[in-house]
């Protein structure tokens, strides 16, 4: 089975789905993952709301965004090769954060090639609250649409929005026996640690034992408040 996994920035994957994509490798699955963004405006987010954290930040603060944006590609390429993936299967749209919703039309052209022989697409929710969350789910959805993929299904995942899909639509992913691995491979994203959120975030994925998605078809979509 072909899975790919859609990232709007580097560390979703993670958040999203991190023990299920290990699950899905060990099972002998071909996946994927996409990252559509590059973390660029992070360390200007985290000024901006007073959010970083002082340890290890001097090595950041006063590089420009195109600086952080290039670590942070870097940061996803060593993340992803931690996971295992072959560099065939790391894709790196390289739009700058917080910029996906004007790249819409390029996203759905570079995502076709991916997705056109995909058997599940993991995405974020629809109805997010961040536009690179959204743009992303909308650049999938659009391509998938065009490619008429009826016989594909998507998985939904809940970052910075409610996974409202109803109990016959989800699934829940065992992934206790993947946790520490997860922790682990975290730590490779450096930047992003630097946010108080995010070290928050980070320390829970030792409590964490399932991942939940709502599950789709393309026939499903625009019916549900997640898809």
């Amino acid at each position: 089975m072909k899975i790919v996994v859609f990232a709007p920035h580097p560390d979703d994957e993670i958040y999203g789905a991190g023990g299920s994509i290990l699950k899905w490798m060990e099972e002998g699955h071909d996946v994927h993952v996409v990252y559509v963004t590059d973390n660029c405006a992070l360390i200007t987010w985290g000024k901006k709301h007073d959010d970083l954290i002082e340890e290890g930040v001097e090595d950041y603060i006063d590089l420009s965004e195109e600086e952080i944006g290039k670590i942070g590609l870097k940061e996803a390429r060593s993340v992803a090769k931690a996971y295992g993936f072959p560099d065939s299967n790391v894709h790196l749209f390289e739009f700058h954060d917080q910029d996906a919703m004007n790249q819409i039309d390029n996203g759905v052209k570079l995502t076709k090639d991916i997705i056109k022989d995909a058997n599940r697409i993991v995405i974020p929710g629809d109805n997010n609250n961040h536009p690179d969350h959204q743009a992303t789910h909308n650049i999938v959805k659009k391509a998938a649409i065009e490619l008429n993929l009826v016989d594909a299904e998507f998985y939904v995942y809940a970052i910075h929005n409610a996974q409202k899909a109803p109990l016959e639509k989800q699934i829940k992913i065992k992934i206790a026996d993947y946790r520490v691995r997860i922790y682990e491979i975290m730590k490779l994203y450096k930047t992003q640690l630097l946010f108080k959120i995010s070290r928050i975030g980070w320390e829970t994925l030792m409590r964490k034992r399932s991942e939940r998605f709502g599950v789709f078809s393309l026939k499903d979509a625009g019916k549900f408040y997640n898809f």
